[in-house]
């Protein structure tokens, strides 16, 4: 009998333990938790597409001529002008590369304007006048019984937003959802694959 009930002494403690390690161990990092395609680096500093790889390919269409031309054209025009001009104009080309390959750095690994997905859908609201269905055959409801569309006044203009079933929410307006990245991003343009990266709101210098 003692045996029995220091063995389930023994099982709760041991359960207790590891509901107190759980506890103690430390909160996850929101890139950690991430449920979109994007990759990070850095510790979440950096946030690339799931089709980064491309940006290898550009990065060598933008330098490999730069060296062509510094290597070739360069060396010719300093020989038939005889002065330093195929010198300075060898340094201007590569000054102008690093500009442009730190531009396409920032534009690849910034926040491009994700909105961030809801971890629950939500609440329902009335469908009333600011929920339009018409242009839903059946009058389709997304998750919850929530309506697929709902119009919404920004600076006094009614605004037709449509909700996202993978986000669980409203899309802003010009908000579209990336299939690629698995997003919604603000002010959507198109999702790149020069710089393996959505355009949108925040990725735009």
């Amino acid at each position: 009998m003692e045996g029995r009930m220091q063995g389930k002494v023994q099982q709760l403690s041991d359960s207790n333990r590891r509901i107190m390690e759980a506890d103690e161990a430390p909160p996850r990092r929101v890139y950690q938790a991430w449920k979109g395609s994007n990759i990070f680096f850095l510790g979440g500093r950096l946030i690339f597409g799931p089709d980064v790889r491309s940006l290898i390919a550009t990065v060598c269409l933008i330098v490999i001529p730069v060296i062509i031309f510094a290597a070739v054209v360069s060396p010719q025009l300093a020989h038939g002008y005889q002065n330093q001009i195929g010198g300075w104009v060898a340094s201007v080309s590569i000054i102008f590369t690093a500009y442009i390959l730190i531009l396409l750095l920032l534009t690849s690994g910034r926040d491009p304007g994700i909105v961030p997905r809801n971890s629950h859908p939500p609440e329902p609201e009335d469908i009333g006048e600011s929920s339009n269905l018409s242009d839903w055959p059946g009058g389709q409801h997304g998750s919850a019984g929530l309506p697929l569309t709902k119009d919404v006044l920004v600076n006094g203009v009614l605004v037709k937003v449509k909700y996202c079933h993978t986000c669980m929410l409203y899309r802003p307006p010009r908000c579209s959802h990336c299939s690629i990245c698995n997003n919604c991003v603000e002010r959507f343009d198109h999702h790149c694959p020069w710089v393996g990266q959505c355009i949108g709101k925040g990725g735009t210098l």
